[in-house]
C-alpha cells in the first residue's frame, strides 16, 4: 500500500515538474513542418528558403482557397511538394520534398509555432468521451487562447498572430462536424 501511495506522489511531482517546465516555454517536442531544432536547442525557422517560402504560400492559398481541399488541389496542380526534416532513421534531419496530405496541411495550419507562440495544454482528456480498453480515446481539442500556456513571441514567426488567429476561425467555421 506504501508502494501505492509513493508511486502516486511520484507520478504528481513528475506532473508538476512537466508544468513548470512548460510554463517556461521549454517542454519541446519535435519541431513542426517549416522550423529545426537550433544548437541552442530551441526551434527555429527552417534554414532552408525555399522551405520557408512553401509554409508561407500554404498560408497564402489557404486564406485565398478558404478550405483545406482548396490548398490540397492548389498544391497538388502545380506539383509543389513539401519541406519535411524526419524526426528518426537514417535520413533523421536531413531536408526531403514529399507530396502533400491533408493531415500533415492540417497539423500546421492548426499549430501557433507558425505565429511564433508556444502552447501546452490543448489536448485534454474528457472523461465522458473515453471508451474503456481504448486509451487514445476521449481526447479533445482546445483553442490556442484557452490552452493552459499560451506564451506568444516565444519563436520566430512565419505569420503574424492575428492572421492565425483568422486561419484558426476559418478551419472552425468549415467544420461539417460541429464541436460539442
Amino acid at each position: 500500500m506504501m508502494n501505492e501511495a509513493e508511486l502516486y506522489v511520484m507520478q504528481g511531482r513528475l506532473l508538476e515538474g512537466r508544468r513548470h517546465k512548460a510554463q517556461r516555454g521549454d517542454l519541446l517536442h519535435e519541431p513542426p513542418l517549416g522550423y529545426v531544432r537550433g544548437p541552442d536547442g530551441d526551434d527555429q525557422l527552417d534554414p532552408d528558403e525555399q522551405a520557408q517560402r512553401v509554409v508561407r504560400l500554404i498560408c497564402d492559398v489557404f486564406e485565398q482557397q478558404g478550405s483545406l481541399h482548396g490548398v490540397l488541389r492548389y498544391l497538388a496542380a502545380h506539383d509543389i511538394r513539401l519541406p519535411i526534416r524526419p524526426h528518426t532513421g537514417p535520413a533523421c534531419g536531413q531536408l526531403e520534398w514529399h507530396r502533400p496530405s491533408r493531415t500533415t496541411l492540417q497539423n500546421l495550419l492548426h499549430h501557433p509555432i507558425s505565429a511564433g507562440a508556444y502552447r501546452w495544454g490543448h489536448r485534454l482528456i474528457d472523461p465522458r468521451k473515453q471508451q474503456p480498453g481504448r486509451p487514445q480515446t476521449g481526447r479533445t481539442l482546445i483553442p490556442a487562447e484557452s490552452c493552459e500556456v499560451l506564451i506568444k513571441d516565444r519563436f520566430p514567426a512565419s505569420i503574424s498572430w492575428e492572421r492565425f488567429a483568422g486561419i484558426q476561425q476559418r478551419l472552425a467555421d468549415n467544420r461539417s462536424i460541429a464541436a460539442a
